[in-house]
Parts: structure tokens; sequence; C-alpha cells
């Protein structure tokens, strides 16, 4: 059975943007699919991690938009810990760019996530620009 988790804080930290979210398994056991969906109706990136009989969906609510924002100016690596493991989310930067891109004007993802999508990454400055 798949499986919704939802990051409850991030950081960038040491080069890195660090996802904090409480997983139902070890993240020994999950690979990332280097791939992002959108929950418009929940104002989340979502980020698939797979183990061996289901799928994980790791919601980045708007909360933390901010931080990505950065990560993405600043080119850092993203980093999703649960307890005292940590696994890196690969590509996760060129799946959020290429979202970005396809939001951005299309009304298709829904006109509140379009709006938010605008206001975080399209009009804010990064906060020491």
């Amino acid at each position: 059975m798949n499986e919704k988790v939802t990051v409850h804080h991030a950081e960038r930290k040491a080069g890195r943007l660090w996802l904090r979210a409480d997983l139902p398994v070890s993240l020994a056991d999950v690979a990332p699919k280097r791939h992002m969906l959108v929950d418009s109706d929940g104002l989340a990136f979502v980020y698939l991690l797979e183990t061996n009989d289901r799928f994980l969906y790791v919601a980045i609510p708007r909360q933390w938009w901010r931080e990505l924002k950065a990560m993405l100016a600043a080119k850092e690596p993203v980093w999703l810990q649960s307890g005292e493991e940590a696994v890196e989310l690969e590509q996760f930067d060129e799946e959020l760019a290429y979202l970005l891109d396809n939001i951005r004007g299309n009304a298709n993802y829904g006109e509140e996530l379009e709006q938010a999508v605008q206001e975080v990454f399209f009009t804010e400055k990064i906060h020491g620009q």
C-alpha cells in the first residue's frame, strides 16, 4: 500500500537542504525514484521513494518552499532525514525546476497552486538578495 508522509522541517545547513519527515520504514529500505509530482489540493511538491512493496510520497508543503527556492539558487543537494537515517533525494533540483516551468502560467494545476508557485518562486526575493 502506498503511503504519504509530510515534511515537518526544512533547513539549509552545510551546503545541503535537509528535509525532515517521520517515515514508516527505514531509509535503508527505500530507493529514490528521481521523480516528483504535485499535490494541487494540498499545495505541496511530492518526491517519490520506493520500497520492495510500495511507494512513499514525501510531501513538501508550501511552508518550506522558500527553502526549496534558496536550494535551487545555491544548487545544493537535497537530503531526507528520518530519525538518525538520511538519504539523498536524487535529481530533486531538476525535477522541481521542471515542475516550476510547467506550473508557471498553467491553470491545469489549479489556480491556487499556480498563484502560490508564482508568489514564492517567481516574485519573492531570496533572503539576502
